[in-house]
């Protein structure tokens, strides 16, 4: 069924430039291939994300994007090193991670146009 097939993620920003700045320069997503209204990004492991402007771009009020790393705590330093903040949410620690024992460990941060863009380590 639909399990068996790739996944891509979709979502709007109220400016495509800095978009493509953020998750191309600061996050390291190769462009496969862009437009004047869109771009498409593509993960290490072959996930698509589309990106598309709109004029009228409301931030969503939870994740748009979630992102699987080996250890949380290194890439929430990374992030910072790259100048991206990590928001310190209730039931994190001071770093901004959340720990869950039978999930993982999870952080949230915001891309430029205020999308929730989550990194998580699952058990």
């Amino acid at each position: 069924m639909l399990g068996q097939n790739n996944t891509h993620a979709n979502f709007s920003v109220d400016d495509l430039a800095e978009a493509k700045n953020f998750y191309v320069d600061k996050l390291g997503f190769k462009v496969k291939k862009e437009n004047e209204n869109d771009i498409v990004l593509e993960s290490g492991s072959g996930t698509k994300i589309n990106i598309y402007f709109k004029s009228d771009h409301k931030a969503w009020d939870s994740t748009v994007l979630g992102v699987e790393v080996d250890d949380v705590h290194s890439a929430v330093k990374e992030l910072g090193e790259n100048g991206i903040q990590v928001e310190k949410l209730e039931g994190s620690d001071a770093t901004g991670v959340m720990s869950h024992p039978e999930m993982g460990d999870a952080a949230w941060f915001k891309d430029p146009a205020g999308n929730w863009v989550c990194i998580s380590h699952m058990v």
